[in-house]
């Protein structure tokens, strides 16, 4: 049984330096949290409160509840009223991503408890989460059918997936790392030509480094490469790490030494192939976003990993939700590519176009947790059916509030709302919309119209759009997405 007895801890807000002091206080009851979750939820200005009658902002479970606990947890979310927020550790975000289809409504990492004052802040602007998903969907592979990379002549993306997957067929569990070259102008799609030309460079330069202590060296994206070493430690791992950052420190990036770091994971941490590329990717996505620890390992991962860890809880839900779409898999990440594109168009600056990208994204993800028959609506929904579909929006954005910040939240929000008012779950109309969410409906409707017949022509997509204009769309951006259409469906690839 869960203990919701344990003596009340309070902690009156205080001081907070960064972010500002609150007016208000953050009283959340909590449920099998460890002791240093509470002393930094203590230490970020809430008040834990264990009284299960008293008023709060929210009940915070935390993942490292036994599966007996976690299971009597699931069970009572649903009738729950209120709002009930998942803290989780690294490694379970299996178990997040079923607390939040059993009902929960957001999940935060071990390590951020400060996004819980989001709760009473709305207008705090978090940005670890949208770094987080820059690192990992920001850059697209470049691979050929012929198994390596035309820009840097080294084995692709699927070469080095099959070489792992080999060794593990063998019992052979190796080293796995990534490099990655932390630039946007690396991880861009189509990079220019003096970084194609540098990133040949240093993958020649990298081989070299590499091939002298027998690991293998892969190209497994835009300034990314992957590799494994068969019999590498991790303080072989470690020495490689220091002496492939100094390499890649010898070229310029913008006038300065060009930034790289590396993670890995290896046979202590994990012995299968696939938890191995995650945790490796993992890795390097904490190094990239942390800028102390230029060489992670995954043995290394801890409660700096918080961000990645709800990021890898809502795509993990995303996946669960995406297959039941009339527009199937990928549907989100073609949504955020074209409305990043579609935002560029329109002027945007960097930062919203990011924050668009992330939107459109994971856009779906309040779909967890529907019935199972409402997930993919609205066709054929009638009564509580229709009515549970017609929630996701709202879910959406209560999921991605504390951790992505309100603009992504409110974009996500107004989804489904129309330019002429007709829309839900708020009813707003026109400039009561705002600019991300005008833009993510043209560019689902694009998504929409090809996933339903890949040979439709532009004139069709075209005639569709200007259809909506000014009922279902706002017309102005109508007008840039008919003018940029080819670019769009070029990023929707």
């Amino acid at each position: 049984m869960v203990d919701t007895d344990a003596p009340i801890r309070t902690v009156q807000l205080d001081a907070l330096g960064h972010p500002p002091a609150l007016e208000g206080t953050l009283r959340l009851r909590s449920v099998g949290l460890p002791d240093s979750a509470r002393d930094r939820l203590s230490e970020a200005g809430a008040e834990l409160v264990d009284d299960p009658d008293a008023e709060i902002e929210a009940l915070v479970v935390s993942t490292r509840l036994s599966e007996e606990e976690l299971e009597e947890v699931s069970e009572r979310l649903g009738g729950r009223v209120g709002r009930t927020i998942v803290l989780a550790h690294t490694g379970a975000e299996r178990m997040a991503a079923e607390l939040i289809r059993s009902g929960a409504d957001a999940v935060v990492g071990e390590g951020n408890e400060e996004a819980l004052i989001g709760l009473i802040d709305t207008d705090r602007t978090p940005t670890a989460l949208l770094a987080s998903f820059e690192r990992r969907f920001g850059s697209v592979a470049g691979t050929s059918q012929r198994g390596i990379d035309p820009h840097t002549g080294l084995a692709d993306l699927r070469s080095f997936e099959r070489r792992i997957g080999s060794l593990a067929d063998a019992d052979e569990i190796p080293r796995v790392a990534y490099g990655k070259v932390v630039s946007d102008r690396w991880s861009v799609r189509s990079p220019d030509t003096i970084v194609l030309v540098q990133q040949r460079r240093l993958a020649t330069l990298l081989s070299h480094v590499t091939g002298a202590v027998q690991v293998e060296l892969f190209s497994t994206g835009n300034g990314e490469f992957g590799m494994v070493g068969p019999t590498m430690s991790p303080h072989d791992m470690e020495r490689l790490g220091n002496r492939i950052i100094s390499t890649a420190a010898t070229f310029r990036d913008r006038g300065l030494p060009l930034r790289m770091v590396v993670g890995h994971a290896g046979p202590e941490s994990a012995d299968d192939s696939e938890e191995l590329l995650e945790l490796a990717r993992r890795a390097v996505e904490v190094a990239a976003v942390d800028g102390t620890r230029t060489v992670l390992g995954a043995e290394d991962l801890a409660l700096g990993v918080s961000v990645t860890t709800e990021l890898e809880a809502v795509v993990r839900l995303l996946d669960d939700v995406e297959p039941a779409l009339p527009e199937g898999r990928g549907h989100g990440e073609r949504v955020g590519l074209m409305a990043s594109e579609l935002a560029r168009a329109r002027g945007c600056s960097p930062a919203v176009i990011s924050r668009i990208h992330l939107a459109g994204h994971l856009h779906d993800v309040g779909r967890a947790g529907l019935p199972g028959e409402a997930v993919g609506g609205p066709a054929g929904l009638t009564g509580e059916l229709l009515e549970a579909w017609r929630t996701f929006p709202a879910r959406s954005a209560e999921l991605l509030q504390l951790t992505a910040g309100p603009a992504v939240a409110t974009a996500v929000r107004q989804q489904r709302e129309r330019f002429d008012g007709d829309g839900f779950p708020d009813g707003l109309k026109g400039a009561q919309l705002h600019e991300s969410a005008r833009i993510l409906a043209v560019v689902h409707r694009i998504d929409e119209i090809v996933c339903h017949d890949h040979n439709t022509s532009s004139r069709a997509i075209t005639k569709a759009l200007r259809d909506g204009a000014g009922t279902e769309f706002d017309p102005d951006v109508v007008a840039t997405a008919d003018e940029h259409l080819a670019e769009l469906l070029d990023a929707r690839g």
